[in-house]
């Protein structure tokens, strides 16, 4: 075992001996209390830090594009030379225009900069990267000598110095609090195991890595419009890896590029990767490229740049999670992995003032090829529709033109494939225009591969995550005369209340996304709610409409508030989560149960209890508790396995379960009491192991598909293990739309995303199966035909004795599949129905 560094280096140490620096710009250390590597920043120390170089250097300003879940600020340090920075405005715009082929011919890049950005940590605890950027930036504000001012003067830096500053700040808080006044580097020591869930993900446990594409936190979305905002031809994109790695950095795997994305790419990454090779082996570091790590799933920080235009570079250090740590390569130490950080963080820039002109004329040139691509390519627009469900599609659209993507409405009614599109409510999006390798990648299913390992998911079809009705035009003219006017703001439905003026009754309808959270307020308010378990409908000179299963009623009269009181409680609900609430004057109906049927069954507001902590998969956790906070306002209460035997369960009447929780016979018996009192248990994915390792429900798996290899090659184990798996793939799963976890759909096909090969029987009661795969379910990705063979006619959900429900995939996955959230959200608010 080898021994990097044990003394704390100092700051020079970091860096290339051909710089002086200016003693007025403080020093990272002076500024921190400590040397840079002898402790974890904290994400206070780094902000501002970035914050007084700003303030001091005439080379640096800061710029914020975003506030963290916890409130914490997200931005740039903007460094160049003092004449940029005080022309930078000029230059952003001119710089933004190669991006538009209609200005890009004009523009003059002769001695124009190249604006490159460099991004740290986006998982919090991958802290080497974090902390190299306060070098980076004090290297290039205070670093004096000719080569530091020809880099400013042709480079526009952007430092993003924490691109997930509260995994940050929860990861520097737990290595401080836990580190020995001796370093011990005993990879077993508590240093290296962090709390649950560990820093790496964000305040709701996401992985923000995942998030380019799906923008369903304030960090991506700032993010992503700062992208837009200064278009960088260089993204690079610091990370850490296993402690006994070495250093990686891109070109990936060759052959598992996104197709999509233009060979000279991957030509730029490659030239740029001789200036890493230079000064990694400048300072001796071992380093691996074009091995394990890809740019398939476009929606990650080094591989978003790749399709529009730009060129993401992935850096992965052999991580520390700590201060020293014996792995099997060496002891390594914190600031070992720092410095290698920054060295690449350098011989990015280096390259981008070799490569300056290519760079420039390469961005230019992806733009200005995108309308002879959308001319070749067979399908010439996409239209879309949801008239069931205006909360999702107004999400759907604000996703496409968070991506500077171009949406009109339509100019006339149309018919497609049998479905209707009508004028008003519904769009269409051409594949003529500027993001056209963008929106391919977005509605465009794929089902053949080149190659069949992925590092991510293998599809991502953004109107499948939102179930929405969508159609490919093929032809020219039908796509030019379908095209109404350009949506510049996101469509919003109006939330409004209809009827007579005293209502006997209130109605509104499950099937709007934001339905669950209006009930949830109402109940909150203490108003007596009822479901519908059956369909109905008025046809009078009042009101003609039908209703279906799922529909909420409130009656006016058997409410603890007055009739004046409630009517503006359900107003205000419908107004803020914009539904249409219709009220009636009679309880009679022309069709179907009427209004006093034992059919509407008076609801219980849920509580929910969620097991979290070791065992659980806190990516399922965090789903659930970010869909039901933050979109539904309700509480949920999370309960350390620790805890549980000293919970009392009865103030809840929702119990989920996502993984398998460490419970003693204790727990589980107390968790079968509870179920036998009425309370309801959902089992989520994983969780469903647990409930029937532990005799809570009959589960029956489907063996796994045994591989067909005959023969095998000691050196491909790996990947034929790889290619039997079932990375992230879109399937169709059909929906018994009377079944009370089922209320809200309107067509009986759903499509669902699946990771894991994990594959169900159906229950032995026929009407326990709500939700099964159906006889031919692989939509969009890839999967073997052994795979998908097992999961034909399998379950999706299936409902057991006693008020267990078992979702055995994922229905919230990255929060961004706003089609299956509804059936979660059923066994939340419906489970007790059954």
């Amino acid at each position: 075992m080898s021994q990097v560094i044990l003394s704390q280096p100092a700051t020079s140490w970091y860096f290339p001996d051909d710089v002086t620096f200016n003693g007025k710009i403080i020093t990272p250390e002076q500024f921190a209390g400590h040397q840079i590597g002898e402790w974890h920043l904290s994400h206070d120390k780094l902000y501002y830090y970035m914050q007084e170089l700003a303030r001091s250097s005439d080379r640096a300003l800061w710029e914020e594009y975003a506030r963290s879940h916890e409130g914490r600020p997200l931005g740039h340090l903007i460094i160049s030379s003092p004449e940029n920075i005080r022309n930078l405005e000029r230059l952003r715009l001119q710089h933004i225009s190669l991006a538009d082929p209609e200005k890009s011919s004009g523009t003059d890049i002769s001695n124009a900069p190249v604006f490159i950005k460099l991004g740290y940590g986006i998982h919090g605890n991958e802290s080497s990267s974090q902390n190299a950027s306060v070098l980076v930036a004090y290297y290039l504000t205070a670093g004096e000598g000719p080569s530091i001012d020809k880099l400013l003067r042709n480079i526009v830096v952007l430092i993003d110095p924490a691109l997930n500053p509260d995994g940050m700040q929860r990861h520097s808080t737990w290595v401080n609090f836990s580190r020995s006044l001796n370093d011990n580097p005993d990879p077993r020591s508590w240093e290296f195991s962090e709390n649950w869930p560990g820093g790496r993900s964000n305040h709701y446990m996401f992985d923000l890595n995942r998030d380019y594409l799906l923008l369903q936190h304030p960090e991506s979305v700032g993010r992503v419009a700062a992208f837009y905002r200064w278009r960088p031809d260089i993204v690079t994109d610091h990370h850490e890896q296993g402690p006994n790695a070495t250093f990686f950095y891109q070109p990936g795997i060759p052959t598992r590029n996104n197709p999509l994305t233009p060979s000279e790419n991957q030509q730029l990454t490659a030239e740029i990767g001789k200036f890493h090779e230079k000064f990694l082996n400048r300072i001796g570091t071992l380093y691996v490229t074009e091995e394990s790590y890809d740019d398939f799933y476009i929606g990650k920080g080094s591989s978003y740049p790749d399709i529009h235009g730009s060129v993401g570079i992935l850096f992965e250090q052999a991580g520390v999670k700590g201060h020293l740590r014996e792995t099997s390569n060496m002891l390594l130490s914190f600031p070992y992995t720092i410095r290698n950080q920054v060295a690449v963080s350098l011989s990015t820039l280096e390259a981008g003032l070799a490569m300056r002109e290519k760079l420039l004329n390469s961005l230019a040139g992806f733009y200005r090829e995108a309308a002879a691509l959308a001319d070749k390519h067979p399908v010439k627009a996409y239209i879309f529709t949801e008239p069931d469900d205006k909360g999702r599609l107004s999400e759907f659209i604000r996703i496409l033109k968070s991506h500077q993507i171009k949406v009109y409405g339509l100019s006339r009614d149309a018919v497609i494939n049998g479905i209707s599109y009508s004028a008003g409510a519904s769009y269409i999006v051409p594949l003529k225009q500027n993001e056209h390798r963008f929106v391919r990648s977005l509605f465009e299913p794929v089902k053949e591969f080149t190659d069949s390992t992925f590092y991510d998911i293998s599809t991502w079809i953004l109107p499948m995550s939102f179930n929405i009705r969508y159609a490919a035009i093929t032809q020219t003219r039908e796509a030019e005369a379908l095209r109404g006017k350009e949506i510049r703001e996101v469509p919003l439905a109006e939330g409004k209340l209809l009827g007579p003026e005293d209502p006997f009754a209130y109605l509104f309808e499950w099937k709007e996304y934001l339905a669950p959270a209006a009930l949830f307020e109402l109940q909150n308010a203490g108003i007596r709610t009822r479901v519908a378990k059956a369909g109905f409908a008025y046809r009078n000179s009042e009101l003609n409409h039908a209703f279906g299963c799922g529909t909420i009623m409130i009656h006016a009269n058997d409410q603890p508030v007055s009739r004046t009181e409630l009517k503006k409680i359900i107003l205000s609900a419908a107004e803020k989560f914009r539904l249409t609430v219709h009220g009636v004057s009679t309880g009679f109906t022309e069709e179907g149960i009427d209004l006093g049927s034992s059919d509407f069954v008076v609801l219980e507001k849920p509580s929910v209890a969620l097991i979290a902590g070791d065992g659980i998969n806190s990516l399922d956790a965090g789903e659930i508790w970010h869909m039901l906070d933050t979109r539904f306002r309700m509480p949920v209460t999370m309960i350390r396995p620790a805890a549980f035997d000293n919970a009392d369960l009865n103030r809840y009447n929702v119990l989920v379960i996502a993984g398998s929780p460490a419970l003693g016979p204790r727990g589980i018996e107390k968790i079968m009491s509870w179920n036998r009192q009425g309370g309801t248990i959902i089992g989520y994915k994983g969780g469903n192991n647990w409930l029937a390792a532990n005799k809570l429900a009959e589960i029956e798996y489907i063996p796994p598909a045994e591989s067909v290899l005959k023969e095998g090659i000691y050196a491909h184990r790996a990947m034929n293990n790889q290619v039997r798996q079932i990375p992230g793939s879109i399937f169709s799963v059909k929906l018994d739309l009377t079944h009370p976890l089922c209320y809200g759909y309107t067509g009986d096909i759903v499509p669902v995303m699946k990771t894991g090969t994990a594959a169900v029987k159906k229950v032995g009661d026929i009407y326990a199966n709500p939700a099964v795969y159906t006889s031919d379910p692989l939509l969009s990705g890839y999967c073997t035909r052994e795979n998908t063979e097992r999961l034909k006619g399998s379950s999706f959900v299936s409902v057991h004795r006693g008020r267990i429900i078992s979702i055995y995939d994922n229905t919230n996955f990255r929060a961004i599949w706003y089609g299956t959230n509804k059936i979660f959200l059923n066994a939340v608010f419906f489970g007790q129905l059954l």
